[in-house]
């Protein structure tokens, strides 16, 4: 039986398997039972209402019970909160698996269910949520003794939280990421190798090792190591990121188109995950791959200035100056009032040496918006150097 007090979310959209959940629930001494279809509605009933343990469909429409579980761990109120996926037979893979394991899922159950299945996973869970309590407390201190940088307290709290649960991945992998914030690499190292042990779907470990190895100059190893964290857990945005930036670095473009592509997969409109690719590699110094994903979302969204904004500065960083104009001018016909792309227009004409057109560009921003500092700073520069280059003449 569960305690009195626990209060209970159920997000299922069958309606018949939604009410004899909560009826099970009921029977198992739940005092509180909130009951949804969808992933939306568990969001809103999470933002009002207090909930101890969420059980929830896989296959909703729209928010699925995986990403109902990424925001919610993302959510500090309900990042301990029990989380169990319900799914059909064959239906959670490794891949799955991997995901839902980097988010902290608690477990999953094969559908069709009974009370005893759900009574005993239930029962298991709350258990394991207790043992692990201290721990997450000792974890705590250790963090906050490495904030402090209280070394010696901090390792100890790390090993006393090891040797209350010895079989716990999450306890392995977070004190690798803390021997990490110490610099200790090689008890880093040895917590992730524990973890990939006790779980061998455990992508945070395999990441762990890898950057370890990064850091240790051992680059190759580092990528085998990424690589694998990344086959088991291809959707996890960051991890595909690392992954190209490591493409990257070793010159393997293609592969770092694909890789940035899976990372931004979850952005249904090309054109913006075109632009996000784009944003990514400007930040990456590769403003010549930059250019085409640039092209790309503009050909998708025609009308988008953002997207041309960037695109210039795209090829003013490649000291494309010419193309950076021609792209301007283009940006101005669909928007003629932006005030924006004339001073971005009036760099790209200055740098290529076009001081007289760079301080028409100038002077046309303020006509349209009087209050631009940048403009009025950048337009009296050029006339001040104008001024003195005539001077010498």
């Amino acid at each position: 039986m569960l305690e009195p007090d626990i209060r209970m979310l159920v997000v299922e959209d069958q309606g018949e398997l939604r009410r004899a959940l909560v009826a099970i629930l009921k029977r198992m001494g739940a005092s509180v039972v909130h009951s949804v279809s969808s992933g939306e509605d568990a969001l809103e009933i999470l933002a009002k209402s207090p909930v101890d343990f969420i059980l929830c469909e896989y296959t909703l429409p729209e928010l699925n019970g995986m990403a109902l579980l990424r925001e919610i761990r993302t959510n500090n109120a309900y990042a301990e909160t029990p989380f169990i996926m319900l799914t059909n037979q064959g239906q959670f893979d490794d891949e799955e698996y991997a995901e839902a394991a980097d988010y902290d899922i608690d477990g999953h159950l094969i559908k069709p269910l009974n009370q005893k299945d759900l009574e005993d996973i239930v029962d298991e869970i709350l258990k394991k949520r207790a043992e692990f309590k201290e721990c997450a407390i000792r974890l705590a201190r250790a963090a906050a003794f490495v904030d402090i940088g209280a070394d010696t307290e901090a390792a100890t709290e790390i090993a006393s939280a090891q040797e209350a649960q010895p079989t716990s991945t999450r306890v392995w992998v977070e004190s690798g990421q803390l021997f990490e914030e110490l610099g200790d690499n090689e008890k880093a190292h040895k917590s992730y190798a524990r973890a990939s042990k006790i779980d061998s779907f455990c992508a945070k470990a395999y990441e762990g090792m890898a950057n370890i190895l990064g850091k240790e100059g051992k680059s190759e190893e580092a990528f085998e190591f990424l690589k694998k964290a990344v086959d088991l857990s291809p959707k996890n945005k960051d991890r595909q990121l690392k992954m190209t930036r490591h493409l990257l670095e070793s010159g393997d473009e293609d592969g770092a188109r694909v890789s940035l592509h899976k990372a931004l997969e979850r952005e249904s409109d090309p054109a913006a995950r075109s632009a996000a690719a784009a944003d990514f590699l400007m930040e990456s110094g590769r403003a010549d791959l930059a250019e085409a994903e640039y092209s790309f979302a503009l050909e998708s969204d025609p009308d988008n200035t953002r997207y041309y904004n960037r695109l210039g500065l795209a090829f003013r960083r490649q000291k494309k100056f010419r193309e950076a104009i021609e792209n301007y001018k283009k940006a101005l016909t669909v928007s003629p009032d932006d005030t924006v792309l004339y001073y971005n227009m009036a760099v790209a004409l200055a740098e290529s040496g076009q001081q007289t057109q760079a301080i028409g560009a100038l002077r046309r921003a303020l006509v349209l918006r009087p209050k631009f500092p940048q403009a009025e700073n950048f337009l009296q520069s050029l006339q001040e150097k104008t001024e003195s280059i005539a001077a010498r003449n």
